[in-house]
């Protein structure tokens, strides 16, 4: 297999992937979250999905990965283009709109977002990783990591106290800010807004820790006022002699945020950091910035690197970004009407888009409905490195993609049977044999090659065309089956629920016996990190049936999930309780499951 290969921000070339872990296996990453003030917008995901993609290559390449990406629920002002931004902060501003207090306002987008990502599969949102708080942490949450990290960088002489009480970051203390970003730093003029003398030493130095009295978010360093009763004992706990006294209650600089959650949930120093573009500067040079003053961050330099592995004054090894996304060749814009959520693709009449809804349904998707999973395909089909112009053109393109994979791996399948066919135990030929191997590395060189989606695509649909052109029993279509399930892993835009099937007498039998329900248990321990069936698979690892009562938090129904409810109904039918199966059946015919008893068993279609 390929090694893999990724763009480095920092030295703006193509670097050897080597994790900082001395065994190889583990790797860091940070990737920066929505600020949750509005509903994110393609643009947004766009970059969430690059990280998503990454975080799956990586697997695919046999790392384990931790991947943290955070909530920034306070402390991002409106004009953020600069290192020092001015302006209101952006989710006390909406708050402020919408008349809301602003907790309740950053909990309803992120629960919106969260939404968005599950629709859009990304990984870190699913299983046991969507109610892992340290995966997802709340910058809000984390304010006394944050204050760790500000008395830190005072007591370093790396940031100064103001006569307001404020907090700022001493840029001249940091010759390498810029390096990131390729700006030299006696050329910086952000910041240059508030005058020197006014508040700052210099205009280029950017505040840690605000005070303005009119936030409504407020945390006193010197008290319990403001703060969460379990942070603000974990904050005594981290800093048992406090802060600098002259640092009057406020709120902290969005740029220290990311540097004191990397730090608490993934540690000093990590692998790879992630963003969009605009990200680069001034926010990840100030993370760098703040991380080294505070800490001496030191990150040794990937070898045969241009600096052959000097180490370097940052935090992450690598900082891969993506860049931007535009609409008809241009930024996004409200008043052209150019502006996409993923709710208003995904459903533009509930988000009164109607004119977009008219405009997808003439370009041919259903009731004017973008399918997520074509969505998710737009978004991730073209290189991360270069900008990406989004269109209704662009959507049909993915449409017809997705579809012609959807129709070939539907056949496959189909083709596959459920086991009995008696040709299944032969060997595939050695043709498709070398197919599947030649275009499954094809598949992987193009991902190692700095994720070069083209190219991968490229081996997937050479792929979907030569097996068109083959005649496949059993046991090749199985092998075929796998190559498309193993492109899937990656881009995860297949349907690969079964839509229906026949459950045997004796496949029921073995959960109506208690003998043999810890072997379903076991063939089932992936439902342990579904949210809805998480319960369910306790109650069967420890030998006991689920009763109908307990089926209400299924959400999504597959053939596993079938095969479960049919076995309470037969139980309840052996009990004589006709009530009951019969509430099973209707049930499951309002979850989309048509159900017909047969002498060979019970035959279901998922519509």
């Amino acid at each position: 297999m390929s090694v893999l290969k990724l763009k480095n921000s920092y030295t703006r070339s193509v670097e050897i992937f080597q994790p900082l872990d001395p065994s190889g296996q583990r790797v860091t990453m940070y990737s920066c979250g929505p600020t949750v003030y509005s509903y994110a917008h393609i643009g947004n995901f766009r970059s969430f999905l690059m990280s998503d993609l990454l975080r799956r290559v990586l697997e695919r390449n046999g790392y384990e990965v931790k991947h943290v990406m955070n909530i920034t629920d306070v402390g991002h002002l409106t004009e953020d283009d600069v290192a020092d931004a001015t302006g209101e902060d952006k989710l006390q501003k909406a708050a402020r709109e919408m008349g809301w207090d602003p907790y309740r306002l950053a909990r309803h987008y992120e629960d919106a977002f969260v939404e968005d990502a599950r629709h859009l599969r990304m990984k870190n949102y699913s299983g046991g990783e969507a109610s892992a708080p340290e995966l997802h942490p709340r910058a809000a949450g984390h304010v006394p990591e944050m204050l760790q990290a500000i008395q830190k960088l005072i007591e370093n002489e790396y940031a100064y106290v103001d006569d307001s009480g404020q907090v700022y970051f001493d840029i001249a203390k940091f010759p390498d800010y810029g390096k990131l970003s390729g700006k030299v730093i006696d050329e910086l003029e952000a910041g240059a807004r508030v005058a020197v003398g006014e508040h700052k030493r210099d205009p280029r130095d950017f505040y840690l820790w605000k005070v303005d009295p009119k936030h409504l978010m407020q945390w006193d360093p010197h008290s319990e006022k403001g703060w969460d009763p379990a942070d603000y004992e974990r904050f005594r706990q981290l800093l048992p002699q406090g802060v600098d006294t002259r640092i009057k209650p406020g709120f902290p600089g969005w740029h220290i945020e990311c540097s004191a959650m990397s730090r608490a949930h993934l540690g000093a120093l990590i692998d790879i950091h992630t963003g969009g573009e605009d990200n680069i500067f001034p926010h990840h040079e100030c993370e760098i910035a703040q991380s080294y003053g505070a800490y001496s961050t030191h990150v040794p330099g990937p070898h045969g690197a241009p600096d052959e592995g000097s180490p370097r004054n940052a935090f992450a090894r690598y900082w891969v970004h993506g860049r931007f996304l535009l609409v008809n060749n241009k930024k996004m814009s409200k008043r052209d009407g150019t502006f996409y959520t993923v709710r208003d693709l995904l459903d533009p009449r509930a988000a009164e888009r109607p004119d977009l809804a008219d405009e997808l349904e003439k370009a041919g998707f259903k009731d004017g409905k973008v399918p997520a999973n074509v969505l998710r395909y737009a978004l991730i089909s073209n290189q991360y490195t270069q900008q990406m112009n989004f269109g209704v053109e662009l959507l049909q393109q993915a449409r017809a993609s997705v579809e012609r994979m959807q129709t070939r791996y539907d056949k496959l399948r189909e083709a596959v049977g459920d086991g009995t066919n008696p040709d299944a135990d032969e060997t595939a030929s050695d043709k498709v044999l070398e197919l599947v191997t030649r275009l499954e590395e094809q598949f992987d060189n193009a991902l190692n090659e700095n994720l070069n989606m083209p190219n991968a695509l490229a081996a997937v649909f050479g792929a979907i065309n030569e097996l068109n052109t083959m005649e496949l029993g059993a046991a090749e279509a199985r092998e075929a089956l796998r190559l498309m399930e193993s492109f899937d892993d990656v881009l995860d835009v297949l349907d690969r629920v079964a839509r229906s099937g026949l459950i045997t007498r004796e496949q029921v039998q073995t959960w109506l016996d208690e003998s043999t329900l810890s072997e379903k248990a076991a063939h089932l321990k992936h439902w342990a990190e579904a949210p809805d069936r998480e319960q369910l698979w306790e109650m069967v690892e420890a030998g006991q049936l689920p009763k109908f009562e307990d089926l209400a938090p299924v959400e999504q129904m597959d053939g596993d999930m079938i095969e479960l409810f049919v076995a309470i109904r037969q139980a309840a039918r052996k009990a004589k309780d006709f009530e009951v199966a019969d509430g099973i059946r209707d049930d499951l015919k309002i979850r989309g499951v048509q159900l017909e008893d047969t002498p060979q068993g019970f035959r279901w279609v998922l519509g």
